[in-house]
């Protein structure tokens, strides 16, 4: 693959609307020999062309879906419920690959819909605990928000 053009050429942005009324863009590329249907999370700047590189090497083994962080949505929990319908009503039961807020991203929806969900592989991102202590979720809640004043489009 030569770069983006070629890229949004082959596998062209799609778009659904979700049972709320909100239309959700995704790339998907349903490969007919797959082994299995990844889905692609990227991190904090939520820009999924930052894989497309990522995106066309498993799509020649696997179905891949992708898209950007949709600032539509209120929070991540709204994001993964929109997650979550979209690959309902693509019929796919996945791996979620997550980066850093992907990987949040992918705890979020693999704990509240597990049904849809094969597995995970996560990267350099931090984990969601029931049990973290207030100093640790202080200092996340801090790093978080320094995000969003550097104009990042983080969801939360």
């Amino acid at each position: 693959m030569n770069g983006l053009e070629e890229f949004y050429e082959k596998y062209p942005i799609q778009k659904m609307t979700l049972s709320g009324g909100k239309s959700f863009a995704y790339r998907y590329y349903k490969n007919p020999n797959g082994k299995a249907t990844i889905v692609l999370l990227t991190g904090g700047i939520g820009l999924s062309d930052l894989f497309y590189l990522h995106f066309e090497r498993f799509a020649r083994d696997f179905s891949v879906i992708t898209f950007d962080y949709q600032i539509r949505f209120e929070n991540n929990a709204e994001f993964a419920a929109a997650v979550a319908e979209l690959l309902k009503k693509l019929n796919e039961k996945v791996w979620l690959v997550g980066q850093s807020l992907g990987g949040i991203v992918a705890q979020i929806i693999a704990k509240n819909y597990p049904e849809i969900i094969e597995g995970m592989v996560l990267s350099n991102t931090c984990s969601l605990s029931k049990n973290m202590s207030a100093e640790a979720y202080d200092h996340l809640k801090k790093m978080i928000e320094s995000q969003k004043k550097a104009n990042l489009y983080c969801i939360f």
